[in-house]
Protein backbone atom coordinates (compact mmCIF):
# COMPACT_ATOMS: atom_id res chain seq x y z
CA UNK A 1 0.00 0.00 0.00
CA UNK A 2 2.85 2.36 0.79
CA UNK A 3 4.41 1.55 -2.57
CA UNK A 4 1.20 2.48 -4.40
CA UNK A 5 1.07 5.91 -2.80
CA UNK A 6 4.69 6.47 -3.71
CA UNK A 7 4.00 5.50 -7.34
CA UNK A 8 0.93 7.77 -7.43
CA UNK A 9 2.96 10.72 -6.17
CA UNK A 10 5.60 10.24 -8.84
CA UNK A 11 2.97 9.99 -11.61
CA UNK A 12 1.52 13.39 -10.57
CA UNK A 13 4.84 15.11 -11.24
CA UNK A 14 4.87 16.97 -14.53
CA UNK A 15 7.59 16.08 -16.99
CA UNK A 16 8.88 18.69 -19.40
CA UNK A 17 10.35 18.02 -22.81
CA UNK A 18 13.76 19.53 -23.61
CA UNK A 19 12.09 22.17 -25.83
CA UNK A 20 9.75 23.23 -22.99
CA UNK A 21 12.67 23.41 -20.56
CA UNK A 22 14.57 25.59 -23.02
CA UNK A 23 11.60 27.98 -23.43
CA UNK A 24 11.13 28.24 -19.66
CA UNK A 25 14.82 28.99 -19.13
CA UNK A 26 14.75 31.63 -21.90
CA UNK A 27 11.78 33.38 -20.25
CA UNK A 28 13.50 33.31 -16.85
CA UNK A 29 16.72 34.70 -18.33
CA UNK A 30 14.81 37.46 -20.15
CA UNK A 31 13.04 38.45 -16.91
CA UNK A 32 16.38 38.47 -15.07
CA UNK A 33 17.97 40.64 -17.79
CA UNK A 34 15.09 43.14 -17.69
CA UNK A 35 15.32 43.41 -13.91
CA UNK A 36 19.09 43.85 -14.08
CA UNK A 37 18.75 46.61 -16.72
CA UNK A 38 16.17 48.37 -14.58
CA UNK A 39 18.39 48.22 -11.48
CA UNK A 40 21.36 49.59 -13.43
CA UNK A 41 19.21 52.42 -14.83
CA UNK A 42 18.06 53.35 -11.31
CA UNK A 43 21.66 53.34 -10.04
CA UNK A 44 22.78 55.59 -12.89
CA UNK A 45 19.85 57.94 -12.30
CA UNK A 46 20.44 58.16 -8.55
CA UNK A 47 24.23 58.54 -8.85
CA UNK A 48 23.85 62.21 -9.83
CA UNK A 49 21.32 63.02 -7.11
CA UNK A 50 21.91 64.67 -3.75
CA UNK A 51 21.58 62.61 -0.55
CA UNK A 52 20.20 64.23 2.61
CA UNK A 53 21.04 63.05 6.13
CA UNK A 54 18.31 63.33 8.76
CA UNK A 55 18.34 61.63 12.17
CA UNK A 56 21.13 59.29 11.15
CA UNK A 57 19.41 58.04 7.98
CA UNK A 58 19.95 58.90 4.33
CA UNK A 59 17.14 60.22 2.13
CA UNK A 60 16.53 61.39 -1.41
CA UNK A 61 14.42 64.50 -1.87
CA UNK A 62 11.57 64.40 -4.37
CA UNK A 63 10.49 67.78 -5.65
CA UNK A 64 6.94 68.90 -6.32
CA UNK A 65 5.51 72.37 -6.79
CA UNK A 66 3.71 72.26 -3.42
CA UNK A 67 5.69 69.92 -1.17
CA UNK A 68 8.97 68.13 -0.86
CA UNK A 69 9.04 64.45 0.02
CA UNK A 70 11.91 62.49 1.45
CA UNK A 71 12.24 58.79 0.65
CA UNK A 72 14.88 56.62 2.28
CA UNK A 73 17.91 55.62 0.25
CA UNK A 74 17.34 51.89 0.81
CA UNK A 75 13.84 52.04 -0.66
CA UNK A 76 14.96 54.02 -3.71
CA UNK A 77 17.81 51.65 -4.46
CA UNK A 78 15.59 48.58 -4.15
CA UNK A 79 13.16 49.70 -6.84
CA UNK A 80 13.09 47.57 -9.96
CA UNK A 81 9.91 46.60 -11.79
CA UNK A 82 7.83 46.40 -8.64
CA UNK A 83 5.57 48.81 -6.84
CA UNK A 84 6.69 49.56 -3.27
CA UNK A 85 4.55 50.90 -0.45
CA UNK A 86 6.49 53.66 1.27
CA UNK A 87 6.14 56.16 4.05
CA UNK A 88 6.83 59.58 2.61
CA UNK A 89 8.41 62.18 4.89
CA UNK A 90 6.72 65.41 3.82
CA UNK A 91 8.19 68.75 4.75
CA UNK A 92 6.10 71.85 4.43
CA UNK A 93 5.77 75.28 5.92
CA UNK A 94 3.99 74.13 9.07
CA UNK A 95 5.65 70.88 10.14
CA UNK A 96 7.03 67.57 8.98
CA UNK A 97 4.37 64.97 8.30
CA UNK A 98 4.38 61.34 7.31
CA UNK A 99 2.18 60.07 4.53
CA UNK A 100 1.85 56.60 3.06
CA UNK A 101 1.81 56.02 -0.66
CA UNK A 102 3.18 53.92 -3.49
CA UNK A 103 6.32 54.42 -5.54
CA UNK A 104 7.67 52.78 -8.68
CA UNK A 105 10.36 53.30 -11.31
CA UNK A 106 9.38 54.10 -14.89
CA UNK A 107 12.18 52.90 -17.18
CA UNK A 108 10.69 54.61 -20.25
CA UNK A 109 10.57 58.12 -18.75
CA UNK A 110 13.60 57.53 -16.53
CA UNK A 111 11.71 58.99 -13.59
CA UNK A 112 10.15 58.10 -10.26
CA UNK A 113 6.37 57.70 -10.19
CA UNK A 114 4.63 58.37 -6.89
CA UNK A 115 1.03 57.84 -5.84
CA UNK A 116 0.31 60.02 -2.82
CA UNK A 117 -2.83 58.10 -1.87
CA UNK A 118 -3.32 54.46 -0.98
CA UNK A 119 -7.04 54.64 -1.74
CA UNK A 120 -7.01 56.29 -5.16
CA UNK A 121 -3.89 55.09 -6.92
CA UNK A 122 -2.78 57.68 -9.44
CA UNK A 123 0.90 57.86 -10.35
CA UNK A 124 2.51 61.19 -11.00
CA UNK A 125 6.11 61.68 -12.20
CA UNK A 126 8.44 63.40 -9.75
CA UNK A 127 11.98 64.66 -10.14
CA UNK A 128 14.59 63.62 -7.60
CA UNK A 129 16.76 66.54 -6.47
Amino acid sequence: MFELQEEGASSNEKRFSPEEKKKIMERLNERRRQEQKSKEAIRRYLSRKKIYNYQGREYYKIKDYKYSFYISKEVMESLADTVVEVELERSGYTANRKQKGFIKWDPVRQSILVSLSKVRIYYKPFEVE
